[in-house]
């Protein structure tokens, strides 16, 4: 071959090198999970960027794999890290905004008869998940059933608690407890606490598990953000209202971040192959309440204490309170 064929032939192989390694880092670049970022002006490009994120992976065990990857494993706080802001969680706190909807960006809108009406008969309803086929059935008879009666009953009215994913809409007041090898996620209602397990446990071997409201959550620290992992979870709604149901398939993955001195959020994934075609992804949000006078606290929840609590499902699939009865209970 001449001189000038050689160097041709050099020069084409040495251009194939680089546009492969482009290419190679463009996948890596675009496979990073994407940092924390605070809600601004932009928030909505960046909430579909974080959607996008979640749908590349086809399971919550393979994005929350590659969240503990890009964290090179992850690393714990230390005991003398507890009081620095970014794991000092301590406090009363509520949920910022959102009312009872899931996705938070969605309050503020009131249905009226006539929109439930129209989502029974097909239309799309506001909720940003992407459902299934089975998932969609579901929202519709919760649209004819409200839009025919204007109720419902909610299945937490027997006392049970409200479960994960469910958990995070509950308007209550909550507690965040950090430690090197565990985090607790309390809230007041029927006094529920979820842990997070840090100490490098797997989750419990399937053969040994079952279903649960809180499930089996473990996680790790990249840096200044917890990374959870929760499987095992009973069925549920996402909250009342025209909102989705979630199955025992259920599975999610959160970031948790203190955002500033007052105000803890999460990212949150949600996959569901019976509800879900895509997984869900939305921003959580609980702000800590002033408490100068140390007035606030988590008190024992037991809804059973007063008879006047019991709600009975009605032949329509409404709810009703029983009659009242404020004479006091014979004691036992």
């Amino acid at each position: 071959m001449a001189v000038g064929g050689k160097r041709a032939v050099g020069i084409a192989v040495a251009l194939a090198a680089v546009v492969v390694g482009a290419v190679l880092v463009r996948g890596v670049a675009q496979d990073r999970p994407p940092v924390w970022v605070n809600k601004g002006a932009d928030w909505p490009a960046q909430k579909s960027q974080l959607q996008a994120f979640g749908e590349r992976y086809k399971t919550s065990s393979e994005l929350f794999q590659r969240l503990r990857e890009a964290a090179g494993g992850g690393k714990n706080p230390a005991w003398a890290q507890m009081s620095e802001p970014a794991y000092d969680w301590s406090g009363v706190y509520t949920r910022t905004g959102g009312g009872l909807e899931f996705d938070a960006d969605l309050a503020g809108r009131p249905p009226k008869p006539e929109y439930y009406a129209g989502v029974a008969k097909g239309a799309p309803g506001t909720t940003t998940a992407q459902l299934t086929p089975a998932g969609r059935a579901v929202y519709q008879r919760k649209a004819d059933q409200l839009g025919r009666t204007g109720g419902e009953y909610d299945p937490i009215s027997d006392c049970r608690p409200p479960g994960v994913p469910r958990w995070v809409t509950e308007p209550f007041l909550h507690e965040f407890v950090v430690t090197p090898t565990q985090t607790w996620l309390i809230n007041e209602m029927v006094n529920d606490v979820r842990r997070v397990y840090t100490d490098g446990r797997d989750h419990t071997p399937e053969e040994d598990a079952y279903p649960s409201w809180n499930g089996d959550t473990i996680g790790f620290w990249d840096g200044d953000t917890l990374v959870t992992h929760t499987r095992y979870l009973n069925k549920g709604q996402y909250q009342r209202g025209l909102q989705p149901d979630y199955s025992e398939q259920t599975t999610v993955v959160e970031r948790w971040h203190k955002v500033d001195a007052k105000t803890l959020q999460s990212d949150m994934w949600v996959y569901d192959p019976v509800n879900l075609a895509k997984p869900w992804y939305t921003r959580q949000s609980w702000t800590q309440l002033t408490n100068d006078d140390k007035s606030l606290r988590l008190r024992y929840w037991d809804c059973r204490e007063n008879a006047n609590n019991a709600i009975e499902k009605q032949s329509d699939g409404t709810s009703e309170f029983k009659p009242f009865d404020f004479e006091q209970a014979p004691k036992q």
